[in-house]
């Protein structure tokens, strides 16, 4: 096992660390530090990037404080690939597009594209169409909070089962998912020691499955 990081593959439904208010069960960190332990490991773990409550996949921890120090450099400087993948309302056109907006934060830990806050960089791609929504492929090129989800959502076309950016959508009652279906599928970027390229993906969870077999059964 690599000494200086761990990476994961989050379930969707697990905060990425613990929340006020909210239980330590539900949380990622305490629990892959509670396995270490098992495994006669050290449980000194950090946080270098995180995912929504309700995405799952790919997520880089930091095995010290140095490890921490020198991966936030490698996500703050744009230097690691991350691809996402979500299946989204309706099929998007032009079916390849970057999308390049402001994002700020509004009331209600929402955020919104305006003329000012932080840059938002996003490339997606159409990579299967159905009735009534598509699965697309996500290349971030900045790490906004809700980023994929707003850029998506403003251009009509949020993630299926988002009610956070999608509930004035009427689709998402006729196109039921059981959580907002986006999950980080690979991520890639150069080891901050060794000078290796660290490369994973994870594949896509069970709850995507009926949507990609919408016939399954018939």
């Amino acid at each position: 096992m690599d000494p200086h990081i761990l990476i994961v593959n989050k379930p969707a439904g697990l905060l990425t660390q613990d929340a006020p208010g909210r239980q330590s069960t539900r949380s990622l960190l305490p629990w892959v530090a509670q396995l270490l332990r098992t495994k006669g490991e050290s449980a000194g773990l950090f946080l270098v990037h995180r995912l929504d409550e309700e995405t799952s996949g790919a997520l880089a921890l930091a095995r010290s404080k140095e490890a921490k120090d020198a991966l936030e450099q490698v996500f703050r400087r744009h230097r690691a690939e991350r691809i996402y993948k979500g299946l989204v309302m309706g099929v998007p056109h032009p079916i390849t597009a970057r999308l390049e907006s402001f994002l700020e934060l509004g009331e209600g830990g929402i955020m919104e594209i305006s003329d000012k806050g932080q840059k938002a960089i996003t490339e997606y791609g159409v990579m299967e169409s159905f009735e009534g929504y598509a699965l697309l492929a996500f290349r971030l090129e900045t790490g906004r909070r809700n980023q994929i989800r707003v850029q998506m959502a403003d251009r009509g076309h949020p993630l299926l089962g988002d009610r956070k950016y999608g509930h004035w959508d009427p689709r998402i009652k006729t196109i039921r998912a059981p959580r907002c279906m986006l999950h980080a599928s690979a991520l890639q970027f150069r080891h901050p020691f060794s000078g290796k390229t660290v490369e994973v993906e994870a594949p896509l969870p069970s709850d995507f499955s009926p949507f990609l077999n919408p016939d399954r059964g018939e």
